[in-house]
């Protein structure tokens, strides 16, 4: 009895300790594990899907492979475009219409994906709102995200119809530049430049194509809501612009242990390590 009373104790104490830590971490997480991924190009809808342009289809290889990772799982994409293709990056693309088909492909629901592609509106130039305020589409999504999934919004323009995954508040659209944003500005844009966490996220500097770049997010407005990660700034928007902005990194980017993970796993492992040490006392006893 006295040494199941002290385990007891052991096992308490740990989730003590780490308890207050891994509720902060949550609580600021937005209660999100998932990574949404804001997109102010057409490259994949438009420019190689339906203009086969070279640059735009590595731009779309290198998309694929950062959200599949190792996983070896498909991607959904999801949309009104013609079929979007995996452009030699070995990832299987599952096209789909609505949220609902893809969840609904074998019954297996939307964890059978490493990622949702969310297309804009016949390619270019702005979100399609309808894929995601059709019936059940936010309550998918939402669980996807829960469960650690990723998901890629098309010429995101701010809209209030995404806010329950980017949390801004319906105030995103006024913290957006070019096409359909608020800020407005240039509305065609070859400006942009691959960052470090970019590089590291598989990417590489695109070529000018003529209009790569249609919006850009104001770094301060969306780094406050957890979008940190910029893997091409756009300085024709502003100082502190993103044209590809995400609030985590890919599965090719990797992801670091959170304090919160990292206090737990040490407290149950100190917490072990003392069991070890009793019993060994106590047989020697």
């Amino acid at each position: 009895m006295r040494n199941v009373f002290s385990l007891r104790r052991i096992l308490q104490g740990a989730m003590a300790l780490a308890a207050p830590v891994v509720f902060f971490n949550a609580s600021a997480n937005f209660a999100q594990a998932g990574t949404v991924i804001l997109e102010g190009s057409d490259a994949i809808g438009l420019h190689c899907t339906q203009g086969g342009d070279a640059g735009a289809c590595t731009y779309e290889a290198q998309v694929w492979k950062a959200l599949d990772g190792a996983s070896a799982l498909p991607i959904a994409a999801i949309g009104s475009v013609p079929t979007i293709g995996s452009d030699g990056s070995g990832v299987t693309i599952d096209d789909f219409a609505t949220v609902a088909a893809a969840a609904a492909l074998g019954g297996k629901g939307l964890g059978q994906y490493a990622a949702l592609y969310f297309t804009s509106t016949g390619g270019c130039c702005t979100e399609d709102d309808t894929l995601i305020t059709a019936i059940g589409a936010s309550a998918l999504v939402s669980g996807y995200l829960a469960s650690g999934g990723t998901v890629m919004i098309e010429n995101y323009i701010g809209g209030a119809a995404w806010d329950f995954v980017v949390g801004a508040g319906g105030v995103g659209n006024a913290h957006t530049g070019g096409v359909g944003g608020g800020l407005g500005g240039s509305t065609c844009s070859d400006n942009e430049k691959v960052t470090a966490v970019g590089l590291a996220n598989g990417f590489t500097q695109p070529p000018v194509i003529g209009c790569w770049t249609h919006q850009g997010y104001d770094g301060t407005f969306f780094g406050g809501l957890g979008f940190t990660k910029s893997f091409f700034d756009n300085a024709d928007y502003g100082a502190g612009f993103s044209s590809l902005l995400s609030n985590g990194v890919t599965k090719t980017g990797g992801a670091t242990p959170e304090p919160s993970s990292i206090l737990l796993m040490g407290a149950g492992l100190a917490g072990l390590g003392f069991i070890g040490r009793r019993r060994k006392a106590a047989r020697q006893n």
